[in-house]
């Protein structure tokens, strides 16, 4: 999908992604210092409080700072090389279908079809190549920088932790699979009821004149209500499946302070340690789930520039910008 990148959309893209890669391990920094701060709190004295806190409140400030940073080069760069390189596949495009011949046309594409593809295509090409590649590239530096927080500040507490993840990714699957199921049979439904309307109102004196009025609103409304206990039983699925996410994520939290209490005593793990591998991991599985619509974004994007990009390298019979065929017909 970069094939059309030039020289400055490649350095856009190399500031644009090491500003991501940093973005994303500002995450788990925080968890570090949010960690640090409650010990600061745990173990100070009235005589040094002030002075330890402070010094984790500078932290923050420093991450903000760097974050702020990083987040405005991140967006900036992918944005602006998103753009550059959809606008040039729009006009390679446009070009590319203005030298085609009639047959073009007639046999592979309409006018709607270009109109349609060099709208939507384009803006899924975009999304695909743009924003959501610096997005995606954040997610993965907070997913692996928070499992090297955890186990860097305390690997028998990560490893309980990690048996934590599977049942979420489980419960996760398992309900978008099911939501996606009834979605798919509640769409169908209200195409079902779309096409007795098209069919309806497209024949509607032969309707009127046979006194199919009612049988039309009848079978309507039969798919309409059908649509509607596919609706229910969609928002049925969705409030137990984030029921069961959240209670596996609380009795997560709970298990881990539970353990952690433990390894305080015997294994000499500090508060803050404990509280920050804590949400290091949360931070970096949570992050790995944010990161599925960049993959649908990805995916759609590239079956996008697949279709435009066939167009663009297409050569009709008679090529009007080939020289060496008006040289022969000279």
């Amino acid at each position: 999908m970069f094939r059309y990148a030039d020289r400055t959309d490649q350095l856009l893209m190399l500031v644009g992604t090491l500003a991501a890669l940093a973005n994303g391990v500002s995450q788990p920094l925080m968890t570090v210092i949010f960690g640090d701060m409650i010990d600061a709190f745990g173990g100070a004295t009235g005589d040094n409080v002030l002075h330890r806190v402070n010094k984790a409140v500078l932290n923050f400030v420093y991450l903000g700072i760097g974050t702020a940073v990083v987040s405005f080069l991140q967006v900036a760069c992918w944005t602006i090389t998103g753009e550059r390189q959809a606008t040039r596949v729009r006009s390679l495009y446009l070009k590319s279908v203005l030298r085609q011949d009639i047959s073009f046309f007639d046999v592979e594409m309409t006018t709607g079809l270009i109109v349609s593809r060099m709208s939507g295509d384009t803006v899924l090409v975009q999304d695909a190549i743009g924003e959501k590649v610096g997005k995606f590239l954040q997610l993965v530096a907070t997913f692996i920088g928070g499992f090297v927080v955890a186990f860097v500040k305390g690997w028998l507490l990560s490893l309980v932790m990690l048996a934590c993840i599977p049942p979420v990714v489980i419960a996760g699957g398992a309900v978008a699979k099911v939501l996606s199921t009834i979605s798919s049979k509640g769409q169908a439904s209200y195409s079902d009821a779309a096409n007795v309307v098209e069919q309806t109102i497209g024949a509607i004196k032969t309707v009127a004149s046979f006194n199919g009025e009612k049988q039309a609103i009848g079978d309507y409304n039969k798919l309409i209500n059908k649509a509607y206990k596919t609706t229910v039983k969609e928002g049925l699925a969705n409030g137990f499946g984030m029921g069961s996410v959240f209670f596996i994520f609380f009795s997560s939290y709970g298990l881990a302070i539970w353990y952690g209490g433990k390894l305080i005593l015997t294994k000499g793990y500090t508060g803050g340690e404990v509280i920050s591998i804590l949400f290091a991991i949360m931070t970096g599985a949570m992050s790995l789930g944010n990161a599925t619509p960049c993959m649908t974004a990805f995916a759609e994007g590239q079956s996008a520039a697949h279709r435009l990009f066939t167009t663009i390298k297409r050569k009709p019979e008679i090529d009007p910008d080939d020289k060496t065929v008006a040289l022969q017909w000279l």
